[in-house]
C-alpha cells in the first residue's frame, strides 16, 4: 500500500481511509457466479442472441465471427 501510494503521489493513511470508507459500502451479500456455456461459431453472418439471467435477452443480427469471438473475450474478461 505505501508502494502505491508514493507512485501515485499519495499518503498511505489516505489510502487506508479510503479503503475502510469504500468496505463499509461494499454488499454483504455475495455477487452471483457467472459462468460461460459450450458454444461454437460457425463461419458466415448470423444473429447472435446473449441470454442473462431474469428472462433479459440481447439480440444481434448480423454479427460476423470474429464481432462473436470479440464479445465473447470482452464478456470473459475480469472486471476491475
Amino acid at each position: 500500500m505505501a508502494a502505491f501510494a508514493r507512485r501515485k503521489a499519495l499518503t498511505a493513511p489516505r489510502l487506508y481511509w479510503w479503503k475502510k470508507r469504500l468496505a463499509a459500502r461494499l454488499p454483504t451479500t455475495p455477487m452471483p457466479t457467472l459462468s460461460l456455456v459450450p458454444a461454437a461459431i460457425v463461419s458466415g453472418s448470423a444473429g447472435l442472441t446473449i441470454r442473462l439471467p431474469g428472462e433479459v435477452a440481447i439480440e444481434i443480427a448480423n454479427a460476423s465471427p470474429s464481432w462473436v469471438a470479440a464479445m465473447i473475450a470482452e464478456l470473459a474478461r475480469p472486471l476491475l
